[in-house]
């Protein structure tokens, strides 16, 4: 009784006509042939007639289409890729990590200079208040001394034209040109009362007039002075300028 195992022939029909696997030559296949072969001859049993094609051993290696002469450098060609993959996923980490570290400097110098203009605006802001208390603490012991800041102001005196004259510093043309266009209007009265108008006082100002001299109506004549000097400096340059306006117009 013959103990072999017989080869059928479609089984190894079937084996030969295994397709191998594509452009994949890995070392690792090399030894899966190594063992594949020993598995096929224990199988097989060394016994088996010479000369019978049918019962002739397949190469596990050649069934899986892997040379066996498969140099380190197809392994190494099959491992590149993946070497490259993992440098390339490593160099944008790497750049993505100093882009970050980047983006952090750049804030926190932003921040820097924030905080150093705050605080160089706060001390002008200090020094400021403390050059005006220093002011006010000068011109609060400045008044408290004897004999200076405690006097009231002395109130005008004398008659209205010598004031006016006064305020004019002297000259006799302006002042003759004053005293004719005021002794037209009012008489040089400080409560004359225009009954068909606003017009009031010594120079004779309308309630408007009064706004643009910065000066309240008043029925104070030396006041009254004041606020007509300033309305015809303004608008006439010179009292004479305002008389020679009166007389072509009939107002100034």
């Amino acid at each position: 009784m013959n103990l072999r195992t017989p080869v059928l022939p479609h089984a190894r029909s079937s084996r030969r006509k295994r397709p191998p696997l594509p452009g994949r030559r890995p070392a690792l296949y090399l030894g899966t042939a190594a063992v594949g072969a020993v598995l096929i001859g224990s199988l097989t049993g060394a016994g088996a007639p010479a000369g019978n094609p049918d019962l002739e051993s397949v190469s596990v290696a050649a069934q899986l289409g892997v040379s066996a002469e498969a140099s380190p450098a197809e392994a190494a060609d099959a491992v590149a890729p993946l070497e490259q993959l993992v440098a390339s996923r490593s160099e944008r980490d790497a750049a993505q990590s100093a882009a970050a570290q980047a983006q952090q400097a750049a804030d926190q110098a932003e921040l820097d200079r924030r905080a150093a203009e705050e605080a160089a605006a706060k001390a002008a802001a200090d020094e400021a208040a403390r050059v005006e208390a220093a002011r006010a603490a000068e011109a609060a012991a400045a008044s408290a001394r004897p004999g200076q800041g405690t006097s009231a102001p002395v109130a005008p005196s004398g008659s209205y034209q010598d004031y006016a004259m006064g305020k004019l510093g002297g000259s006799g043309s302006e002042f003759t040109c004053l005293e004719n266009l005021w002794g037209k209007e009012s008489g040089w009265n400080p409560n004359a009362q225009n009954p068909s108008s606003t017009a009031y006082g010594i120079a004779q100002f309308l309630d408007s007039t009064w706004a643009g001299t910065g000066i309240a109506k008043t029925s104070d004549g030396y006041r009254q002075i004041d606020a007509g000097l300033i309305y015809i400096e303004k608008r006439f340059g010179s009292p004479c300028g305002a008389w020679s306006h009166s007389q072509a117009n009939g107002w100034y």
